[in-house]
């Protein structure tokens, strides 16, 4: 479990029903389960700011690389409507203001990610436990471990150009990391050659991405 979530009730509910819980500083996720299972939970607050900054879709794209099974937990206040807008609110068409919305947009870039919906921080503890059931228990030292590469890269690229880098045609969420680890900043990648590109990111995403920034 990741220190900054004992701020929250979960962890006493999960101390409750027995399960040993080890205080590490996690890179990639907030809870590591198995070694093979990642979750990364979020209040609703934490939702609304994680889509806001853009902080969620880096969180979703180390998930899906270093977990089989990546979730991102949606925990509501059980005192409090479960559910994120009334169904009039929800249009046909992507709002950019809509959570509904860019929850789509995430599942749409992160098809392997799975989305739980929790009424209560109980019945996430509750979950967690069925979740456990038969799973190897996780290797803390090696949880930590896992991240820890690409933390320098995501440092130099801020919010806002790292939004832009992911929207660039021939950027996925495949490559996006490592193009931030060999890159320093969209104006040299701008800059750089066909064959440059391709020794990067392949000779199609190459050419997709060349094309745009040169057309």
């Amino acid at each position: 479990i990741d220190v900054r979530e004992f701020r929250s009730a979960l962890p006493s509910l999960l101390h409750q029903r027995g399960m040993e819980l080890v205080p590490l500083t996690l890179e990639v996720g907030d809870y590591i389960l198995s070694p093979t299972i990642c979750v990364e939970r979020k209040s609703i607050p934490d939702l609304v700011g994680s889509f806001a900054s853009g902080r969620l879709f880096q969180q979703a794209e180390k998930m899906t690389r270093y977990y089989k099974i990546a979730i991102l937990l949606i925990e509501f206040d059980e005192n409090r409507s479960f559910g994120l807008q009334s169904v009039s609110s929800i249009g046909q068409d992507i709002a950019a203001g809509s959570i509904a919305s860019k929850l789509v947009l995430l599942t749409l870039h992160f098809p392997t990610l799975r989305i739980l919906w929790m009424r209560s921080p109980h019945v996430t503890a509750l979950m967690f436990d069925e979740l456990k059931q038969n799973q190897m228990e996780p290797d803390g030292a090696e949880a930590e471990k896992i991240g820890q590469e690409t933390a320098d890269a995501n440092s130099q690229f801020s919010i806002v150009p790292q939004d832009i880098l992911r929207k660039l045609p021939g950027i996925n969420a495949n490559n996006v990391t490592y193009v931030m680890n060999h890159v320093d900043s969209l104006h040299e990648l701008s800059t750089m050659s066909v064959a440059k590109l391709t020794t990067l990111i392949g000779a199609a995403n190459a050419k997709q991405l060349h094309d745009f920034l040169h057309s």
